[in-house]
């Protein structure tokens, strides 16, 4: 997945604007509150906001991104036949049982005895529904 163009220069323009506010808040302070120690706390807090929302924006923006790594690393961890049924089942999110075994290429056998595997982790959640089973995943 590649980072978007226009995140990143929204990014890289909030972080130059929380510095240029810091910098103008900081000269500001300096040479109009002179040796008013009770304004600088205020200076303090407000920085800190302003610093914490624009790390929150910034985390929102490539919350995807972030998610997708996660999903990477797991996937890497998994063994071959898991990592089909989870990735199957990141692209529909809920699949019947049976279909999920004939789209992975899978034994019906073999397939329960993943999703079983994977309902132990707390990967996967198995719901009964008529003669198979409804696999929901739960990340």
């Amino acid at each position: 997945m590649e980072l978007s163009g226009k995140k990143l220069a929204v990014s890289a323009s909030m972080i130059f604007l929380l510095g240029a506010l810091i910098t103008i808040f900081s000269v500001y302070h300096s040479l109009h509150m002179g040796h008013s120690y009770l304004q600088y706390p205020l200076f303090l807090y407000g920085t800190t906001i302003l610093s914490l929302i624009t790390g929150g924006i910034i985390v929102y923006l490539f919350e995807e991104k972030i998610n997708t790594l996660q999903l990477e690393k797991l996937l890497s961890v998994l063994p071959a036949d898991e990592r089909k049924v989870v990735k199957l089942l990141l692209e529909r999110k809920e699949i019947e049982q049976k279909k999920l075994a004939t789209l992975a290429g899978l034994s019906t056998v073999k397939t329960s005895r993943i999703i079983s595997l994977l309902e132990q982790r707390g990967i996967v959640e198995k719901k009964k529904q008529g003669y198979t089973n409804l696999i929901i995943l739960r990340l």
